[in-house]
């Protein structure tokens, strides 16, 4: 039952978002795997979520302002796909339009990419630099490729 899946799975997206915004990452902690994967828009990704949340929290504390607004979401087995904006109080971030695609595996998130237009600073390498790999592999330049 696909449509009973993408309308979980987005759900479980809109929970992200929302334990994003609000900057707690115990509750980001509780929506992904033990394997959760991070891949932001350089194509460079972090896996393990205790260090994922690590760079969470260096994030938030470093960007108090930081969140995501998402305009639209849509479902693609095995994937809910967002457009919006980011927000931050970052210069080198600002206010930016941007894509995320989630991977749901059962009632967890197991990857997150995004994609920012412009050059958004390489958020890995800033914030888990010994644990940041190279994911072009199996992460797509573009939001629109598989």
């Amino acid at each position: 039952m696909l449509w009973g899946r993408g309308q979980k799975c987005k759900a479980l997206a809109g929970r992200f978002v929302a334990a994003l915004n609000a900057h707690d990452t115990d509750a980001l902690s509780a929506l992904v795997t033990e394997d959760f994967t991070y891949i932001d828009s350089w194509r460079e990704g972090v896996t393990g979520r205790e260090r994922v949340m690590e760079g969470s929290r260096m994030l938030f504390a470093s960007d108090p302002d930081f969140g995501i607004e998402v305009e639209s979401i849509s479902y693609s087995e095995p994937f809910a796909l967002m457009r919006g904006w980011v927000n931050s109080s970052n210069p080198e971030v600002g206010r930016r339009r941007a894509v995320w695609r989630a991977r749901c595996e059962g009632t967890r998130i197991a990857e997150w990419q995004a994609w920012a237009e412009g050059a958004p600073p390489r958020l890995n390498r800033t914030f888990s630099p010994e644990a940041t790999i190279d994911m072009s592999d199996r992460a797509p330049e573009t939001p629109g490729t598989p």
